[in-house]
């Protein structure tokens, strides 16, 4: 355990900036917070996984390996919803231009309790539904997750 906390903070200032130089190239410069979402997530992952099964044989390819993987599911997601979404939102276009934004005290309740189920949905790990939770749901800011984790 021991290991591992020295371990993750000499890989973060050693191998962050590289992956989010790659990512960055992947997703372009417009897109850098992609690319440290990403960085900052795979981090975020091995200092879980590696506490919990110990650290891999080769921690440098398992982070590499993790935001790489990470990043084909981000392109996937996003190559979807280009597919599926945007076209289903453009052609209500003459909808949306009509619409009205219902804020009303039941309406933002009902909203709130979507976003619950939406939150906590299976696909999202645990620690996430938590983050997510506090910060969208409850307003706390990201250094008070940050310190609560």
């Amino acid at each position: 355990m021991e290991q591992t906390e020295e371990l993750i903070p000499h890989l973060f200032r050693t191998e962050y900036r590289k992956l989010t130089a790659v990512l960055t190239k992947i997703f372009g410069l417009e897109h850098i917070e992609i690319a440290e979402d990403i960085s900052s997530d795979t981090f975020l992952m091995a200092s879980e996984t590696w506490g919990i099964k110990g650290l891999p044989e080769n921690p440098v390819a398992w982070l590499y390996t993790v935001a790489k993987n990470k990043a084909k599911d981000y392109l996937k997601r996003n190559t979807l919803f280009d597919q599926k979404i945007v076209p289903h939102i453009q052609s209500r276009t003459s909808e949306i231009e009509e619409f009205e934004i219902d804020l009303s005290d039941q309406n933002i309740t009902d909203c709130q309790l979507q976003m619950m189920f939406a939150i906590c949905h299976p696909s999202i790990p645990s620690e996430a539904q938590i983050s997510l939770s506090l910060r969208v749901l409850c307003g706390f800011g990201i250094d008070e997750i940050a310190n609560a984790f």
